[in-house]
């Protein structure tokens, strides 16, 4: 049954998208590896599902296939999420301030041994 216009096929199809993007962005929760949330899967599942959402929201804009946005949106997003690592990280410490740690999640020490804080940042 297709409605003049099609209407049903436009319904389908956001249908199909809403669900890949809930899925996707779920998916992002699923992984918490060493270093907490700042390590190559995590960002690379979190660029994968911004990816299939504007991907998706892309293509039907455009007029184009949505499903095959999603696709392309969520390759492009988690090779740049697997591709990007920031140059400095920080986490909180139980008094809320942040120190600054290395890619595995480490602390990293100042040549006197400490801890390097920075105490104007919110992290």
């Amino acid at each position: 049954m297709r409605l003049s216009g099609g209407g049903l096929e436009k319904d389908a199809t956001m249908k199909i998208l809403v669900m890949t993007s809930a899925i996707a962005l779920a998916c992002t929760g699923c992984v918490a590896g060493p270093g907490g949330s700042n390590n190559a899967a995590n960002r690379t599942i979190t660029g994968a599902a911004i990816g299939a959402a504007l991907g998706g929201l892309t293509g039907s804009a455009v007029g184009s296939n949505a499903l095959g946005g999603v696709v392309v949106g969520a390759v492009a997003g988690g090779a740049l999420g697997a591709a990007v690592n920031p140059n400095q990280v920080f986490r909180r410490d139980t008094r809320g301030y942040c120190y600054m740690v290395d890619a595995q999640g480490r602390p990293m020490y100042d040549e006197q041994g400490q801890v390097i804080y920075d105490y104007s940042r919110r992290c």
